[in-house]
């Protein structure tokens, strides 16, 4: 077939019956869609390395929730929101979240010090520390701030951060 336009012809071959592209697992889509929006409505990054970090020893937020006071914890996730209030007396606040839920953690001033840069850059945390229950609530109280060693990126969302 041939395609004219201003006098000129080009000559073009009709499409072949196959894909031109491979079809994209369901963790390569919610990578795709966190790439171009920031978040995605078919699932959440951390799904596709749940089973690399429960190899770690890393609970979910769901689980999480449901340790007792007092017990020490190591979590990872990817980080929603910092809070450094100035009525805070220089405490630094995060929610951090997977595909199960949220986990609220606490920096005190001297853990904050500590690891002021990666809290501020990576968009996604481990954090080992000891969890307050109170009325339902909960918070992981950091002792340690960490990376996550993962084999796969992890694409996540623009955290809000209000400081």
């Amino acid at each position: 077939a041939l395609v004219k336009c201003g006098g000129d012809s080009l000559p073009v071959e009709p499409p072949s019956s196959g894909e031109l592209f491979a079809r994209l697992d369901a963790a390569e889509t919610i990578r795709w869609d966190y790439r171009t929006t920031d978040l995605s409505p078919r699932g959440h990054p951390l799904e596709a390395v749940r089973a690399a970090l429960r190899a770690q020893g890393l609970p979910d937020a769901a689980d999480v929730a449901r340790l007792p006071h007092g017990r020490r914890v190591r979590y990872a996730g990817a980080v929603i929101c910092r809070q450094r209030p100035s009525t805070a007396k220089g405490v630094v606040f995060l929610t951090l979240e997977d595909e199960t839920g949220f986990v609220n953690v606490v920096l005190w001033p001297k853990v904050w010090a500590r690891h002021r840069s990666l809290v501020k850059t990576s968009p996604l945390l481990g954090i080992t520390g000891r969890l307050e229950s109170q009325q339902g609530v909960a918070h992981l109280i950091a002792d340690h701030v960490w990376t996550p060693q993962l084999t796969q990126p992890v694409p996540t969302g623009g955290s809000r951060d209000f400081q």
